[in-house]
């Protein structure tokens, strides 16, 4: 309670003393604008939703291996780890399937995206990501399903046009002590009058991680990763540009590490796992027409993850394999009806054709079986929309409102019960206010529908996953969530900040109930639409500029999540965390600290106790404190960092392996030529 007083306390001093110290200045309004919320770039301030965005000099300077442990200690986001190379976040208390991870504005989410945690988001390298923004309280109607609390976009490499072509080389190391992480990346890239392009590769090792003062050596739990990307933008005239990415990313033998040593595996990894992405943008600005903006893509991702596993003394292994392929498409169109009116409204779909094998092979007779894999085999998931979002203006009022309807059909064919094929739909709304009370202050409130639909991880899952076996259902419906939120936003040239008070109710929840059967050992549970409940909490966040050389920022979180149905609390909620810290920087030298809480978390639900990664009488909190500092020129920069200095061994509510214990981290970036900043085109 007194770390929470003390962060409350210091976000509301922090507010009305830079109110009153800084009203010369409060007339200068930062102008940064999202497009994540609205499909339309907007002004942070105006938008009647709570957001954390993080630029990439935020995220350069955490020095995290991957994505989600770039969003660690982000307002209104708790990072869960199932093993090494996982990273699930949750978004106000949901994650999984239940929260939408976008990529470019395009989904990462897939029709086998599992309940809870799951791994996806490490298969985007952090080196390409220049950009990321969480918007809260809001997202089915912008981007569909899954985002039953919001939306996680990740926007990679940003390329400008010049007018004076311009070549820029980076190589980039990075190695953490023990051997926990050596990554090395080079990066060409090329800025032209009508095009430019970057092109990049990865190669990562990353060895087993070490914990703090008691745990150390958590092994097996190291893997190898190794990467490629490329993006590419054209000037096509008459206004119209192409963009063009390819992503691909490739993990080897990643351990899940608290199988080995809770569930009595000789063998339990992934091997490999892997995300290939492709898509193309086009986009066409007109100057004289009510259609302001016409925006399409077609992209291509390919999803794959095979298995590995076998128990002690048993002389079966076990080869899994999962492969998605997800081909889509869409079209978003910018219409002006008048100077206080403009709409976005478009149509999209996303097609998914599931692969899933399992292979039986017995080491002392050489016998192979093949079997059933976790979902049917061919499968298929269809998912297409259209929406329409009004953005309205009236002098010191915004308005968001909008609809979306979607439509799904899910193909299965299942060796027991034979082909099903299930057509469930959803239509959802959301609408938002702000109103600028002064030059700096901004209300808001938002109303906004969530849902998911039920998917073929729902469907037809069938063996063990974690620590149940699953049967399969067809007769699911969609998930639903109503978010009733109200904010207050204070921004001006020294000080960025909100505060939002928030209730989340969930009905239609898709939970798992136990059967009267065990299979090999594993309670069986199927799933029902049967669970009520309800999510509330506050989330503050402010960042404060007292001089050119100083920033301080801090963010904190509360959560309470509620079973109805249960009258327990929800399952995996995340307790109260927060983060402070001081930034340094002048000329080139960069420094700072960073300060993570996280209370105990002993609110359990039945499943929470049956899950053998959260200890006995729930996860106890920690105190982390990191320092960084660094130098950077124009061809040069180097960065260390001490993470963990007083080597606290601590677990993150939920997670199978513990955090990271005290060690030096050194990242070095040589640009051989250097791009400087012109009068250009963004991507």
């Amino acid at each position: 309670m007194m770390y929470r007083g003390f962060l409350l306390f210091t976000f509301i001093f922090s507010v009305r003393y830079i109110q009153a110290q800084d009203r010369v200045d409060s007339s200068h309004i930062l102008d940064e604008v999202i497009v994540t919320a609205t499909k339309n770039a907007t002004n942070i301030a105006r938008l009647p939703y709570a957001i954390s965005v993080l630029n990439k000099e935020k995220i350069q300077r955490q020095s995290s291996r991957t994505v989600p442990e770039s969003l660690v200690g982000t307002t209104g986001v708790f990072i869960q780890k199932t093993n090494h190379a996982g990273g699930s976040p949750f978004v106000r208390g949901l994650t999984g399937n239940q929260t939408l991870i976008l990529v470019d504005g395009i989904r990462l989410n897939n029709s086998i995206f599992r309940y809870g945690p799951n791994q996806y988001l490490t298969l985007v390298d952090p080196f390409i990501v220049e950009r990321i923004d969480v918007v809260k309280g809001t997202g089915s109607v912008q981007y569909g399903t899954d985002a039953m609390t919001g939306v996680i976009n990740i926007n990679t490499t940003t390329l400008q046009f010049s007018d004076k072509p311009r070549w820029s080389e980076t190589a980039s190391l990075r190695y953490t002590e023990g051997g926990m992480e050596r990554a090395v990346r080079p990066e060409l890239k090329y800025e032209g009058k009508r095009m430019a392009f970057m092109i990049g590769a990865g190669s990562k090792k990353f060895g087993d991680l070490r914990g703090g003062d008691t745990t150390r050596v958590q092994s097996p739990s190291g893997y190898d990763e190794r990467s490629f990307d490329g993006k590419i933008m054209l000037d096509l005239g008459s206004h119209w540009n192409l963009n063009a990415a390819y992503q691909f990313l490739q993990q080897n033998s990643v351990p899940v590490y608290h199988k080995y040593k809770l569930e009595n595996f000789a063998i339990n990894k992934s091997d490999p796992i892997s995300r290939g992405f492709a898509y193309v943008k086009l986009n066409k600005k007109f100057n004289a027409s009510r259609i302001k903006q016409l925006d399409f893509f077609i992209s291509n991702q390919a999803l794959a993850e095979s298995r590995l596993s076998q128990k002690n003394n048993s002389t079966t292994l076990r080869s899994e394999t999962d492969k998605v392929n997800t081909f889509s498409g869409g079209a978003d169109m910018l219409i002006e009806f008048m100077n206080c009116w403009t709409m976005n409204t478009g149509l999209e779909i996303y097609a998914d054709k599931i692969n899933s094998s399992r292979i039986d092979q017995n080491l002392t007779s050489g016998s192979v079986s093949n079997l059933r894999g976790l979902y049917p085999n061919a499968s298929r998931f269809i998912n297409a929309a259209a929406y329409a979002l009004n953005h309205l203006s009236f002098g010191r009022l915004n308005v968001e409102a909008g609809l979306r309807y979607n439509v799904y059909k899910a193909s299965l064919k299942d060796e027991t019960l034979g082909s099903i094929e299930l057509k469930p739909k959803a239509l959802v709304f959301q609408g938002g206010l702000n109103y600028k009370l002064s030059e700096a202050f901004y209300v808001y409130t938002n109303l906004s529908e969530g849902f998911r639909s039920p998917n073929l991880d729902d469907l037809g899952t069938l063996g063990i996953v974690d620590f149940r076996y699953e049967t399969p259902v067809y007769n699911l419906k969609p998930e639903r969530s109503l978010n009733q939120e109200l904010g207050i936003k204070y921004v001006s040239k020294k000080v960025n900040a909100d505060f939002s008070l928030f209730n989340t109710r969930l009905y239609d929840l898709i939970t798992r109930i136990k059967t009267d059967q065990v299979i090999s050992g594993y309670d069986v549970y199927k799933k029902v639409n049967i669970e009520k409940g309800y999510i509330r909490g506050w989330e503050a966040q402010m960042r404060f500029f007292p001089t050119s050389i100083l920033s301080f920022y801090a963010g904190a979180t509360r959560l309470f999540g509620e079973s109805i149905t249960r009258n327990e609390p929800l399952r995996r909620i995340p307790p109260f965390n927060a983060r402070v810290g001081l930034d340094i920087k002048k000329k080139q030298f960069i420094g700072g600290l960073v300060y993570n809480y996280a209370s105990p978390q002993r609110r359990l639900a039945a499943g929470d106790k049956a899950d053998n990664r959260i200890p006995l009488g729930g996860t106890p909190g920690f105190n982390l404190l990191d320092l960084y500092g660094g130098y950077d020129k124009e061809l040069f920069s180097i960065k260390a960092y001490l993470n963990n200095i007083f080597n606290v061994d601590y677990r993150t509510h939920g997670s199978g392996i513990n955090g990271m214990g005290r060690a030096i981290g050194l990242g070095i970036s040589i640009r051989f030529s250097q791009i400087h900043p012109t009068t250009s085109v963004k991507d």
